[in-house]
């Protein structure tokens, strides 16, 4: 695997986490890849699937230091119903959080693999293991 466009070295993906993004209020961006093969794809065809149905992905994230409220909490996927069920219409307060978006090279509601990049993504920090997209 290739992480901003240099393979990982081995051992490197079991302790890695999201780097502290710079305090220029732009958002950071980590990228991915399977290797220089799929690397020189990326710079001639951008974000999409290639013969073996995989391609590039990158993930953006912004870190925001400043409260978020919300009233009425709606709309939550959780591990089990009963979870869902025990924080459906409480409110929610965060004293700080991070914003991400992750960029796939197809739509992850039809594309197996895209799918499989945010739901790996989302189980990486404790959340579902299929993504309701």
């Amino acid at each position: 695997m290739f992480l901003y466009g240099e393979p990982l070295p081995p051992g490197a993906p079991a302790d890695w986490g999201l780097p502290e993004p710079e305090d220029d209020g732009f958002s950071g961006i980590v990228t991915f890849s399977s290797g220089q093969e799929m690397e020189d794809f990326w710079e001639e065809h951008g974000y999409a699937l290639d013969a073996e149905g995989q391609g590039p992905y990158a993930v953006f994230y912004r870190h925001h230091a400043q409260p978020l409220h919300a009233t009425t909490v709606s709309g939550i996927h959780a591990s089990s119903q009963e979870d869902a069920a025990a924080v459906e219409g409480t409110g929610l307060l965060l004293s700080e959080y991070y914003a991400v978006s992750i960029v796939t090279p197809e739509d992850p509601g039809t594309d197996p693999f895209s799918r499989s990049v945010v739901n790996d993504f989302l189980a990486s920090f404790g959340g579902p293991s299929t993504a309701r997209v």
